[in-house]
């Protein structure tokens, strides 16, 4: 298994695609935690079949090493473990692919280390804890304090997904709230990975935004609502909006061939400017 071996601890990460492709710069992929039962490996097919795609665990999650910092770890950290992994794997810069909560860790990135980010691509975003993102986020919270594991399981993806998504998919849900029936739910690992994302404020960063930048997120998003990627649309100069009008919050499952298309389509435009400079 491929494992970046760092001072501060093992990333495990895995890679889809060729490197000899003519667009030679990789996307990083920051990825939801959620999965839905198709998962995000078809959608990183779709990236692949043009680009060579790295796809990495966060520290003290999936396979890699726990991180140094106990509790809820900061997006500022959590963009250092990216540079420490590009540094691992003799990296200069890549495309960043972020979906929610990885919105933060990029943009964070982009704030430390401008250099290092070829594109920027923005999946469901957020920009700051308002009144909405607060309520939602710690209701989730309660829910994990409050529900059995399957329950949590119902509650989590009727946040996260359409129900035409659910419908289409019920044989696959049903088998994944199996699953979830042995996996206790502990509130305080949910409340640690969403109180980075309550703390986070983007606004300050997205008019400093230099890199090439695309927004995606869907109309129908209950957790991490519309306004948040139409005010980035309008605060980052020069981004391109790309808006789905049914998809919910998992836009790499929910919609992962229209989207995979949009993202390689603006990096290779991205690209072909580049090297005309």
């Amino acid at each position: 298994m491929p494992f970046s071996k760092l001072d501060r601890g093992n990333i495990f990460y895995e890679t889809s695609g060729k490197l000899n492709h003519k667009i030679n710069l990789p996307i990083v992929i920051l990825k939801p935690l959620s999965r839905g039962p198709i998962g995000i490996q078809p959608f990183i097919d779709v990236l692949a079949y043009t680009f060579f795609v790295i796809n990495y665990d966060q520290r003290g999650l999936g396979k890699s090493e726990p991180s140094l910092t106990p509790g809820p770890v900061p997006m500022s950290e959590r963009a250092n473990e990216v540079v420490e992994l590009l540094d691992g794997l003799s990296i200069k810069s890549v495309h960043l692919l972020c979906h929610s909560t990885g919105c933060g860790i990029g943009l964070s990135m982009v704030k430390k280390f401008p250099e290092r980010v070829e594109s920027l691509t923005l999946v469901s975003p957020w920009t700051h804890a308002d009144h909405y993102l607060n309520t939602m986020q710690n209701l989730r919270v309660s829910a994990a304090k409050g529900l059995n594991s399957i329950d949590y399981f119902r509650f989590n993806i009727s946040l996260l997904y359409p129900p035409s998504y659910r419908k289409q998919h019920e044989r696959g849900f049903r088998k994944m709230e199996l699953e979830a029936k042995s996996n206790k739910v502990d509130y305080k690992v949910v409340s640690d990975g969403l109180t980075p994302i309550l703390e986070f404020n983007s606004k300050d960063i997205l008019p400093t935004i230099k890199c090439p930048t695309l927004i995606s997120y869907s109309r129908d998003d209950q957790l991490m609502p519309f306004w948040f990627g139409q005010y980035m649309a309008k605060n980052i100069k020069g981004a391109v909006e790309y808006v789905f009008d049914e998809g919910g919050h998992m836009l790499l499952e929910t919609c992962r061939n229209r989207l995979g298309l949009e993202i390689t389509n603006f990096i290779k435009i991205q690209s072909n400017l580049r090297k005309r400079k």
